[in-house]
């Protein structure tokens, strides 16, 4: 026996060695606070401020100096997000980590996006001579000086990446990279055209597919001048759909699921001036997809909230104006089906050659990988980017408005970042062309404004743009795009108050006609219900004095007036079916209907709802959709969607189930069937008495690492779980999916809540999820994350405050010999 425990004695060593190595390699590489280090390259002293929570307040003289300076503290905070979204949007993340990646980098480059980046570079480096190109070379140089001489962090020893040096092509690998996680459409789509395919239309307009008469909208304000597809193609869509949602599981970032954002002017606040808010929801991840930073220097001031190696802020504020956004979720991408011969292609009834592209993916540890990628007139031909498809069977190519055109987005933030009013701000936005976006703005003159921010298509009056395309005949072809001045916005609202919550954004005549009737449809999306944006117009309805310290409880709001809509439909099906109070076995569950909306630790009713939700879906949808279209069907936004509309169609042909043959299911029957499932489970889940079916026993939150998902290093790099409050559609999101086990994983959420009063513009209100800083050994690794939990805030300062820092970083220069 002695050899048995000499073996566990030896893996024990071993074990705490490789802990010790970690402790000692992370311990002696995290980020440099205090002190002062010397730079190459800049001109005199910079000044890092850090606050609290790590946010540097950089301090310079010359715009060159600030920008290098910047770069080289965000990278010292962030260099292996930076890292791992550069090789995603580069399609090389195999490279470094080998085989399971090459599905990743598969599909970036059958869809074009490291091209693309170059071709966005190449046109980067033509504007050598703009202040843009100095900002965006300056950052990069601040970055790569980190790499060259900073510490790098554990990850790069753990999983063996080799440092190299930063360049303009990096940015936009990983703007790219982001921007096709932010997309519906490859979720959306295959589970629509599979409906659409085999059942019909009517089917679809039960699951509110377009817009509903009398449904919530962005409203627009502005007083200023101004076809069928064969059987084949819809299993192939469909396992498309089903491999890229597998696919985004292994990405090393977090998609864009949402947003809130709401701006209320001096009419409706205390101090008579704007008050404007933003929460960006994203997909929890370690890092946090926003780093903040104060950047200072004699003819600039921003207080941003900047992505990984991108310079210039996406929300961000000065005195004089704040902005954030949300995802717009117009329809930018399109499918096609498409009818190959050879070297030649269907293109608007004639056959045209067909061009290919060979691509090469090194793989760590592997032989290379081969493949060639069709390219026809609407785009590549995406089926041979996933395992088991070829493009020889049922061809489906995707058209996507981000590779259509000259990248001038960059210029766009750029522009933003230094607009000195809300003309020149406004001009800046007409150069966002995808993905789509919601852009909110107030200003310290008074003005609240919301845009629509894309290359909205013009499509035929024909087309239903979520289902699968004819590519041979042209019918279908896209006809040309609406100009920004075409494009919904929202600019003094006599209301007093703009808001955009991902749901429809009014568009007058837009020409393309519903399937059911002849009235027109609003531009179709992938849009959230209107649920979160009719509850926040409610709650800023309500009163006129609104102060930062009544706005929290607005952005912390965790109650759904549509979910109690849908609670109260299941009580009248189930109670004129089983007449709960004088029920034996059911009238102990009835206040469980008495639920109030409210997704609160304590409540039970949220427990019930959600649980009886799921089997409601299920039991309506699943033998329509099949397995893997009904589990791709819960991952997007038409879901939530569906459950308020369908529940009150007693007469849909959803609740009829086709696998059974000699009955014809109604509501009545479906639902009472989700109820009676529904609390079988959560006895065997919780135990007899509802009162302990907390909602904090089964909606949690993990913080993940990327390094997380090995099971030994989880403790270690993850934050969490915890129980947390909220659900998929409350203004403070906290989104899962619905599944039949009834514990809900939150993977999105509020990524930060800011709150901006323009009386006392330099002191705004923030939180974040974790932390400022990626590195495990920072102090500020997940110093956020209790306050974030409790809905608590933290100050957000405006300006320098040295005699208020915690932290102080002298960057001075170093001159050559």
């Amino acid at each position: 026996m002695k050899w048995i425990w000499r073996i566990l004695i030896a893996i024990v060593a071993i074990i705490l060695i490789a802990f010790g190595f970690l402790y000692y390699k992370g311990n002696s590489t995290k980020p440099i606070y205090n002190g002062e280090l010397g730079l190459a390259g800049l001109e005199s002293e910079v000044n890092v401020y850090y606050d609290e929570v790590g946010v540097p307040h950089i301090e310079a003289k010359t715009r060159a100096d600030l920008y290098i300076a910047f770069g080289y503290v965000h990278a010292q905070d962030r260099l292996f997000q930076m890292e791992l979204l550069r090789r995603a949007g580069s399609g090389t993340l195999a490279e470094v980590i080998g085989e399971p990646m090459v599905k990743v980098d598969r599909i970036f480059h059958t869809i074009g996006l490291p091209e693309y980046a170059r071709a966005s570079a190449a046109y980067m480096n033509s504007q050598k001579d703009t202040q843009m190109y100095q900002d965006l070379t300056n950052y990069i140089a601040g970055i790569n000086k980190f790499v060259d001489s900073g510490n790098l962090p554990p990850e790069f020893s753990i999983i063996g990446i080799p440092p190299h040096a930063f360049t303009v092509e990096d940015v936009f690998y990983i703007t790219g990279a982001m921007s096709f996680s932010f997309s519906q459409a490859q979720k959306t789509e295959p589970v629509v055209n599979h409906i659409k395919s085999l059942y019909g239309n009517e089917y679809l307009s039960d699951i509110a597919l377009w817009h509903q008469s009398g449904d919530n909208a962005i409203p627009v304000f502005d007083t200023r001048a101004a076809s069928s597809a064969d059987t084949s193609s819809v299993k192939a869509l469909s396992m498309i759909g089903d491999e890229l949602e597998n696919i985004f599981e292994l990405l090393p970032f977090s998609p864009l699921e949402g947003s809130n954002s709401w701006v209320v002017n001096g009419t409706r606040t205390k101090s008579k001036e704007v008050i404007f808010c933003n929460d960006t929801h994203i997909g929890y991840l370690i890092p946090q997809t926003w780093y903040e930073a104060y950047l200072k220097c004699p003819d600039f001031e921003l207080y941003g909230h900047f992505m990984a190696a991108v310079p210039f802020a996406l929300v961000g504020r000065n005195s004089q104006q704040s902005w954030g956004l949300t995802m717009l979720l117009n329809d930018d991408m399109d499918f096609f089906q498409e009818k190959i011969e050879g070297d030649q292609v269907l293109s608007k009834g004639s056959w045209v050659p067909l061009k290919k592209k060979t691509i090469s993916i090194k793989v760590k540890d592997g032989e290379d990988v081969n493949f060639e990628i069709p390219i026809t007139p609407h785009g590549p031909v995406i089926n041979g980017a996933f395992d088991g498809m070829s493009e020889k069977d049922s061809p489906i190519s995707m058209s996507w408005t981000y590779t259509m055109f000259e990248n001038k987005t960059m210029d766009g933030f750029y522009e933003m970042n230094n607009a000195t009013d809300m003309k020149k701000f406004e001009a800046a936005l007409s150069k966002i062309h995808a993905p789509g976006l919601s852009v909110n703005y107030g200003d310290a003159e008074g003005n609240i404004a919301w845009w629509a921010c894309a290359q909205l298509v013009k499509r035929a009056h024909h087309v239903n743009s979520w289902s699968l395309l004819d590519g041979g005949s042209g019918n279908d072809d896209w006809q040309g795009y609406y100009t920004f001045s075409e494009n919904p916005r929202n600019i003094n609202p006599p209301s007093g108050f703009i808001y955009s919550a991902n749901n429809w954004p009014e568009m007058k005549d837009y020409p393309t006609k519903n399937q059911l009737d002849t009235s027109y449809m609003w531009y179709p999306g992938y849009y959230k219900p209107e649920y979160r944006g009719e509850r926040i117009s409610k709650l800023l309805s309500e009163t006129s004095d609104f102060t930062l310290e009544s706005m929290k409880s607005v952005m912390t709001d965790i109650t759904s007036d549509a979910d109690k809509k849908v609670m109260d439909e299941f009580f009248n099906i189930v109670n004129d079916s089983l007449d709960l109070n004088n029920h034996s076995e059911y009238a102990q569950y009835l206040e469980l209907f008495e639920w109030d909306g409210a997704y609160t630790s304590e409540s039970y009713g949220s427990t019930f709802f959600t649980k009886m939700l799921y089997h409601y879906l299920s039991y309506a949808c699943a033998d329509e959709f099949g397995e893997a279209n009904f589990k791709l069907f819960l991952s997007t936004h038409q879901v939530q969607r569906a459950q308020s509309k369908l529940i009150t169609i007693e007469d849909s042909p959803w609740w009829d189930d086709v696998n059974t043959k000699d009955k014809k299911e109604t509501r009545k029957d479906i639902i009472v069937k989700a109820y009676q499932q529904s609390i079988a489970e959560l006895q065997a889940q919780f135990g007899d008495n509802p009162k302990i079916w907390n909602w904090r026993k089964a909606c949690f939150l993990e913080l993940k690492h990327p390094l997380g998902e090995v099971a030994v290093l989880r403790p270690i790099f993850n934050v969490g779980p915890h129980p947390v409050e909220g659900s998929n559609e409350t203004i403070m999101q906290s989104g899962f999916l619905l599944n039949p086990d009834g514990e809900y994983k939150v993977y999105f959420g509020s990524q930060m809540r800011i709150i901006v009063d323009f009386a006392h513009a330099d002191s705004a209100l923030n939180i974040t999820p974790c932390g400022q800083s990626g590195h495990l050994f920072s102090k500020h690794y997940s110093d956020q994350n209790e306050m974030y939990r409790n809905k608590e805030f933290r100050t957000q300062r405006m300006g320098i405050f040295p005699e208020e820092a915690i932290d102080h970083l002298v960057l001075y220069p170093i001159y050559p010999n």
